[in-house]
């Protein structure tokens, strides 16, 4: 995976947009980066559509990352969808319409 970047787009808002797989490899690297994200102000978002592949590991932390009420998901694939799905995660992970 390439390493995940925080843009800041304005003031009041951030996102994140992670490339390729997250799995249990980048998971460490993936936690850093949300971290990082949570350090800026405003509304955050995390803009799944260059994400291949993710696995339990990381939709866990995507979990946790969004329980502070100031994230957002968006572009994400029918397959990420899926695991969500697969895993009973997906009603936890407030989402934005691309």
């Amino acid at each position: 995976m390439e390493e995940c970047q925080v843009t800041s787009l304005n003031p009041e808002d951030a996102v994140l947009r992670p490339l390729g797989d997250l799995t249990i490899f980048e998971a460490a690297q993936f936690h850093a980066d949300l971290m990082s994200l949570h350090q800026q102000e405003g509304p955050l978002r995390i803009d799944l559509g260059a994400v291949n592949y993710m696995d339990s590991s990381c939709v866990q932390l995507l979990v946790a990352a969004t329980r502070s009420g100031r994230v957002t998901l968006q572009g994400y694939s029918s397959r990420i969808r899926d695991k969500f799905e697969q895993i009973g995660f997906a009603q936890f992970l407030p989402t934005q319409e691309s």
